[in-house]
């Protein structure tokens, strides 16, 4: 099934300028005040590598370069400032490296042309923050998903991590990597089904799949069979919590890819077909029943709230339907 998606292309498209992928939006016009961030131009970049169209050729390099231009010696920057500066709070080995690493090594996979240029900046980013191991949880996900093309030797060590993190939380009732299920939940998950993909080692499969499948008991409304994302307004918690507003198209993209690769592993239908709900959710299939995608302008809200939806439809809402898109074309 080839799924229509030339209008949100294009609206990827009008919200890149030459410095890059413009990060926030005021209802589906370019908010210069907010900048420009590693995070979604490095995923604008594995979209371009994903889909092949003349529109996504034309500002794959702009996204590399953008990704280039956030290496300043021994420092990796994540946000650009609309005066083209760097704001300085950013955290070392965040999540904005794993981003860039997952992109990277896709790009050492698929695009010849770019990748030594992409391998000398990988270790530049890795080496040293790979000393300093206190990386973000999700940072630790995203750089296995760049392991995977580059350095799978190092797999095991960051595998390991996750697992010391999952055991150190779990109990007989929740069994996840963290006190709290928040935001780009499947990406955990998904880098365990890498690591065993590459290793072999059972216990990372184990760990996959036990904490996919709670994980989807809690995002996933059988009453009204849809899923119900944790909200950003304080997510849900060990403690029984439960913000069921505030939900984001990056958990839909994010679950929809996890469950793509969780198939592909086990060849289990039933994951298949929680891909296939998950996507639904950008077309109306959530707990208020309202399509999330704007038919006029081709982008994606930014989030569904109590009231409705936040009509603002940023860089990250878009990526997440396009790249969840192209995963629903593999499926099929």
């Amino acid at each position: 099934m080839r799924l229509k998606t030339e209008k949100q292309i294009d609206y990827l498209v009008k919200i890149t300028d030459k410095v890059g992928l413009i990060e926030h939006c005021r209802l589906d016009q370019p908010n210069y005040d907010e900048g420009w961030c590693v995070d979604d131009n490095a995923r604008g970049l594995q979209l371009c590598l994903r889909y092949e169209n003349p529109k996504l050729k034309k500002v794959k390099k702009i996204y590399f370069d953008f990704l280039k231009l956030a290496l300043k010696n021994d420092r990796f920057y994540d946000d650009l400032n609309n005066d083209l500066t760097w704001k300085e709070d950013f955290e070392i080995g965040g999540e904005h490296c794993g981003r860039a690493l997952a992109a990277l090594g896709e790009i050492i996979n698929s695009e010849e042309e770019l990748s030594m240029e992409a391998r000398r900046m990988f270790d530049q980013i890795y080496l040293p923050v790979k000393k300093n191991i206190t990386w973000h949880i999700k940072a630790i996900s995203q750089t296995i998903l760049g392991l995977q093309y580059y350095r799978t030797d190092e797999i095991i060590f960051l595998a390991e991590k996750l697992v010391e993190r999952y055991n150190k939380e779990i109990d007989h009732q929740w069994k996840w990597f963290e006190p709290k299920i928040s935001y780009d939940n499947g990406r955990l998950p998904m880098a365990m089904l890498v690591a065993y993909q590459k290793t072999e080692k059972e216990r990372y499969f184990e760990v996959a799949i036990e904490s996919l499948n709670f994980l989807t008991k809690l995002i996933f409304d059988e009453k009204k069979d849809c899923f119900s994302f944790p909200g950003n307004d304080g997510w849900f918690t060990k403690s029984g919590f439960r913000a069921m507003f505030g939900q984001q198209p990056i958990e839909a993209g994010s679950m929809v890819e996890v469950y793509g690769l969780a198939y592909e592993i086990t060849k289990n239908k039933k994951y298949k077909e929680l891909a296939m709900k998950a996507f639904d959710w950008f077309g109306g299939k959530n707990i208020l029943g309202v399509n999330m995608i704007d038919k006029e302008t081709g982008g994606v809200y930014d989030g569904l709230e109590k009231e409705g939806v936040n009509k603002n439809q940023g860089a990250e809402s878009v990526l997440s339907y396009l790249i969840a898109a192209k995963e629903i074309e593999k499926l099929d």
